[in-house]
């Protein structure tokens, strides 16, 4: 028996059968739209027309023809897809993917290229092939193309990510190694600030003429004060001698602590005339001639002092031959009780 008309029965029956009407009939793709950015590269009698009717699926799609027009598009805004013919027109689907990923190494981004259509064997065989081409197919299967776009989208966002990650830890890296040129004990700049600085120095007695200096002091007896008390103590003559070097030399000149014991001054002077044991006499004898305060007592120190200069009139000087030369005349220095120089051109 029918219900009434006019019954609420009857109305809540026409709704329900009407709702259902409308889920299935008139909005079916509220349930398949994606948005994964594609673009589509046609050539001029395109065998890619099968496919326009599936990419309604895809919200975020473009259809280009021809290489330049699609990576016109790219530039702008990349895809995570790019299905191509394997003749666009004006490139071949081979060239216009090697395009493709000059673009995605300016920005940290892959684009996965589908190529459709018969490939050459020849061009298989190439490395630009197998560095531009992710998937070939000849299919004008609907739903294995669409299979093959998802599955490429996905490895697409998973290499993006992975690539946006490799820059941040690359910044993050050198960052850290920006905050790691100074010496935690000294607060001075520690060996790579110091190479640094001879490197610039280089640079400017290059361009603007002058000499640089490589100057070594050594604390030779730093391992015999370590081994007598300890790490402490040893680092209490450490800063001594430190901040003694620092009221000796001019503002401009640059101290670091080089390695354990060891302290390396860069100096400019205008000539390397002037790169002599009486220029720097004074700094040798001023930490030499003296015994320094440490919470075990006044410790006496045994000093090496080495140079070497250079300066840029034959062609700049070879910065580690500089820092050799300096390291290795610290023994000389200390046997001969004596700063030695050395000039290098």
């Amino acid at each position: 028996m029918m219900p009434c008309p006019f019954t609420p029965i009857f109305f809540t029956l026409v709704f329900l059968v009407r709702f259902q009407a409308y889920q299935t009939h008139i909005h079916p793709s509220w349930t398949i739209m994606f948005d994964l950015p594609i673009v589509v590269v046609k050539g001029g009698n395109s065998i890619l027309d099968f496919f326009d009717h599936e990419l309604i699926k895809f919200t975020n799609n473009r259809v280009c023809y021809g290489a330049v027009n699609a990576l016109q598009i790219l530039d702008d805004s990349p895809a995570n897809v790019v299905i191509t013919e394997v003749d666009v027109g004006d490139m071949t689907g081979i060239e216009l993917a090697e395009a493709i990923r000059d673009i995605d190494l300016e920005r940290d981004h892959y684009t996965y290229v589908i190529l459709i259509g018969a490939v050459n064997h020849r061009h298989v065989e190439t490395e630009v092939f197998h560095q531009s081409i992710d998937m070939v197919t000849g299919t004008k299967r609907v739903d294995i193309l669409t299979h093959l776009t998802f599955a490429g989208g996905r490895i697409s966002k998973q290499l993006t990510d992975l690539m946006v990650s490799q820059s941040a830890l690359q910044r993050l890296c050198t960052e850290l190694r920006k905050g790691q040129l100074l010496d935690p004990l000294t607060g001075l700049g520690n060996r790579s600030f110091a190479e640094h600085t001879l490197h610039d120095s280089v640079r400017q007695i290059e361009s603007r003429g002058g000499a640089v200096c490589f100057l070594m002091i050594s604390i030779q007896n730093y391992e015999a004060v370590k081994e007598s008390y300890d790490t402490t103590i040893a680092g209490e003559l450490v800063l001594a001698v430190s901040e003694r070097i620092q009221a000796l030399v001019r503002p401009l000149d640059v101290v670091t602590y080089y390695a354990p014991g060891q302290f390396a001054l860069i100096l400019m002077q205008p000539s390397i005339e002037q790169c002599t044991q009486e220029c720097y006499q004074r700094i040798y004898e001023g930490v030499k001639l003296k015994t320094y305060s440490t919470s075990a007592g006044y410790q006496p120190v045994e000093i090496a002092m080495s140079i070497c200069a250079g300066s840029a009139e034959t062609g700049p000087p070879n910065e580690n031959v500089m820092i050799s030369t300096a390291i290795k005349n610290l023994d000389t220095s200390q046997s001969k009780d004596c700063i030695v120089v050395k000039h290098i051109s």
